[in-house]
């Protein structure tokens, strides 16, 4: 019986190994670990181990971006460089997996600081990778009928498990079917570009406007409110077609998709306004109604403002003397003969 159990002891040990051959989740696997920083605010340091294995980071070990650590119980870790190269092999090309090429589309977007058009190079003002990504899960296109709740379907994936090992399929049909969306829908996108540009000072340092606020204000911003799921968003805009999400240009750069020469192709896409002309591009976006900085637009809202409640205004008060009049049939202001004075 003695000799059983320490059998059944040393395959449990051997399997819980195996999973995590690192062993982090001896402590990250408890739910309640967690600390409060200098700023105050509580860190959660809580693996879900099972949601993180289903998500486009599951293949690569914790030490391949978490690689200051040597020891365990390890000391307090630096940031991560995502542009580490990982131990995963790209397919295409045989080598190290790496997010170099991120970089070079950074490099030369308005989020780099060294940027010649922005108007303050202040580094800590400018999103890192974790300000806009986080580790999301899986999200298969659902084009079979036996989609499973992973998300896979048995179909699709026996067509690849004749040639290619099980695991391998399933992983890079996950991650070519995910990459076939949009990381985030128009709403995510929208509150993501909020966190910064949808702040006062942030816009008045670096001398924009408020991007998010007159967003929402457009055709555009309020179709995202109410939840259409193709609305233009930030991205559509203000990044050229068939470019990486990540090369964000500013308008002064001529390459950019809002520069004035190129602001009206960006609207004549296919799947936005295909018909549009050169004078779509003179369309002011993420206009501020001031009269300072846009009179023709402050008059035209002032007179609509005007005309609205013009005509509002007059038919209200009709509507509230009428129900006046259904409640109190017999009120008179008239005073009646023979009455007092």
């Amino acid at each position: 019986m003695r000799s059983i159990f320490i059998i059944f002891v040393f395959l449990i040990t051997t399997i819980c190994y195996a999973a995590d051959d690192e062993n982090c989740l001896l402590c990250h696997k408890y739910r309640t670990l967690s600390r409060i920083d200098k700023d105050g605010r509580t860190r959660l340091f809580y693996v879900n181990d099972s949601l993180f294995h289903s998500s486009v980071h599951g293949k690569i070990k914790c030490k391949e971006c978490h690689n200051q650590i040597t020891k365990i119980p390890h000391e307090e870790n630096t940031k991560v460089n995502c542009l580490n190269e990982c131990h995963i092999i790209e397919p295409t090309s045989e080598k190290r997996f790496s997010h170099e090429k991120v970089k070079k589309a950074i490099m030369n977007s308005v989020h780099n600081p060294s940027n010649p058009y922005v108007n303050n190079h202040d580094e800590k003002d400018f999103p890192e990778c974790v300000d806009c990504h986080n580790n999301p899960l899986f999200r298969p296109i659902q084009i079979f009928k036996d989609i499973t709740e992973e998300g896979q379907s048995e179909k699709a994936l026996a067509r690849c498990k004749l040639c290619h090992k099980d695991d391998f399929a399933k992983y890079f049909y996950n991650h070519v079917s995910h990459r076939l969306h949009t990381s985030k829908n128009s709403e995510e996108i929208v509150r993501m570009c909020e966190r910064c540009h949808g702040k006062d000072e942030m816009a008045k340092k670096h001398k924009l406007k408020n991007a998010v606020a007159t967003y929402k204000d457009t055709f555009h911003g309020k179709a995202v409110i109410f939840g259409f799921e193709y609305a233009p968003t930030c991205i559509d805009c203000h990044v050229s077609p068939n470019e990486s999400a990540h090369s964000v240009r500013s308008y002064k750069d001529p390459n950019s998709s809002i520069a004035d020469k190129n602001r009206w192709k960006t609207c004549a896409q296919k799947t936005c306004h295909p018909n549009a002309t050169p004078g779509m591009g003179e369309v002011r976006m993420h206009v501020v109604i001031d009269k300072n900085l846009y009179k023709p637009e402050y008059y035209t809202a002032l007179g609509f403002t005007c005309l609205t409640l013009g005509a509002y205004l007059p038919l209200a008060l009709m509507i509230v003397l009428e129900l006046f009049r259904d409640i109190f049939p017999n009120f008179s202001l008239r005073r009646r003969k023979g009455g007092r004075k």
